[in-house]
């Protein structure tokens, strides 16, 4: 006897079968379009090979082959394919002698007239001359995105004599070493450059920006054999990027970018030194922990020399904001992350504030921190907060994550509710840890009460959130 039908009944699938079988279906749906085409008497007859062509040359090549698979009609369509994509995750699923064989068999087979993309992540070892004949067929056919990966080789890999491609517009290599010529003949296209784990000098970077006069972003990561980093792009009117992260050698950054609008940095405190007052829109700094106290005079010139920023963060460790001479006319947000041993309070965050006159968002990043303001707070600087003279008439959204209810935050939530007279939303999030919790609405009403005592403007809208909870629409632009 037939078991009797469910009208109801749905069978749960794990998200990766899900995107597996929307993939398939995407894949089957292409090919009966495409065989309806020639099989459909009403329409015009089979497709021409150069529309086919077209067609798979733009799929990854992984893709290209999975849907020859499908349909006799298209088993030799990836001989076309324009993205030659061998990255780190094909890389996983095949050794190293196997992932090589498949990577030449393609250069191999390749008939296609252009080759838009190559990626390759592999130990290049004994296998250069290898690389060398992939790297010139795809420059003879116009090559314009190489990504070299080479994180698993016993020697750093020499790339510089292959990389004299004339179509080339973003170029991304890891484990490498560069040393270019002083003339270039290729890379005049080049967009996009982004260096990770390379070898470099500062010759080398000048080469680039001289020669590459298309440039708008310049990644660097964790690249070494570099002290004096020095930007001249005075001559290129497309560069908008600079970012350097983690390049633990690196000293003194010189940046003489008139069109630079952003800038991201994550490493020591290290010299800047800019040839002109810069219109940035957007700008990221991260100082790493350091064993002695950061020069002073650093990070004071560094925030004077970006005065005209409209976007700034800044993560302090091991250091300390003081009283600084400088003013952000432009900052329009400012998110400030507190991690570990710091010795900012109340006060030095006010003097940063008051310096800051058209600042309509604060975000405070309070997860990994508790203020100790120590006796020169609680002496001195206390009684100059009580008495602060500035208000924070632009001030329109506040967020403070990681917030614990603690003396030394309840404090500074007082005050800035105070100072904040046009303030319109007030959000406190409980840690990510998950200690701190409000689990009763009257919890929620008990705390909010205390809190809107406290309001300038009896418009302020003041929300409590579990961490968890926090995904309203106002966000930074640069998350942690």
């Amino acid at each position: 006897m037939a078991a009797p039908k469910r009208e109801n009944q749905t069978v749960s699938r794990s998200p990766q079968k899900r995107t597996k079988k929307v993939h398939n279906q995407h894949q089957n749906n292409l090919i009966s379009h495409i065989d309806g085409v020639s099989s459909n008497p009403n329409r015009s007859g089979n497709l021409p090979d150069d529309i086919l062509e077209r067609i798979f040359s733009f799929l990854p090549i992984k893709q290209a082959v999975e849907i020859g698979v499908l349909s006799p009609r298209f088993k030799k369509s990836w001989l076309f394919n324009r993205k030659i994509l061998f990255d780190r995750e094909f890389a996983r699923h095949h050794d190293r002698e196997e992932y090589i064989h498949i990577v030449n068999h393609v250069f191999n087979s390749h008939v296609g007239s252009r080759i838009q993309s190559l990626s390759l992540c592999f130990d290049p070892t004994a296998k250069e001359h290898m690389i060398e004949r992939w790297l010139k067929i795809c420059a003879e056919k116009g090559v314009e995105e190489l990504d070299l990966d080479f994180f698993q080789g016993r020697d750093v890999f020499k790339i510089s004599q292959f990389l004299d491609i004339k179509s080339l517009t973003t170029l991304k290599l890891v484990y490498c070493e560069v040393d270019l010529p002083p003339q270039l003949t290729g890379l005049s296209l080049l967009t996009t450059l982004i260096l990770k784990k390379v070898d470099l000098n500062t010759e080398t970077m000048e080469t680039l920006f001289f020669h590459c006069l298309l440039l708008e972003t310049v990644d660097l990561w964790q690249c070494c054999n570099i002290q004096h980093l020095k930007v001249c792009a005075r001559s290129l009117k497309r560069f908008k990027v600079l970012k350097v992260r983690h390049c633990t050698e690196i000293l003194s950054i010189d940046i003489d970018a008139p069109t630079l609008r952003s800038i991201y940095y994550i490493g020591n405190v290290v010299k800047f030194q800019f040839a002109e007052v810069l219109h940035l829109d957007e700008v990221l700094l991260n100082f790493s922990p350091s064993r002695s106290f950061a020069k002073a005079s650093l990070v004071e010139n560094l925030v004077s020399d970006l005065s005209y920023a409209n976007g700034l963060t800044t993560r302090i460790r091991d250091g300390a904001f003081r009283d600084l001479q400088f003013r952000l006319w432009n900052l329009k947000e400012f998110q400030l992350f507190m991690e570990g041993t710091s010795y900012c309070n109340l006060f030095d965050i006010a003097s940063f504030l008051k310096n800051c006159p058209s600042l309509e968002k604060l975000f405070l990043d309070l997860n990994d921190f508790s203020f100790d303001c120590g006796f020169y707070w609680e002496l001195h600087q206390k009684q100059l907060l009580q008495y602060f003279p500035h208000f924070f008439t632009s001030l329109k959204f506040i967020k403070v994550k990681g917030f614990k209810f603690q003396k030394h935050e309840l404090e500074l939530v007082r005050f800035l509710l105070g100072k904040a007279v046009f303030l319109e939303t007030l959000v406190l999030v409980t840690p990510r840890t998950g200690r701190i919790r409000i689990y009763e609405p009257a919890d929620a009403i008990n705390y909010k009460r205390l809190i809107f005592s406290w309001r300038a403007s009896p418009k302020t809208n003041i929300i409590l959130l579990d961490h968890y909870h926090d995904k309203g629409p106002v966000q930074p632009k640069q998350q942690k």
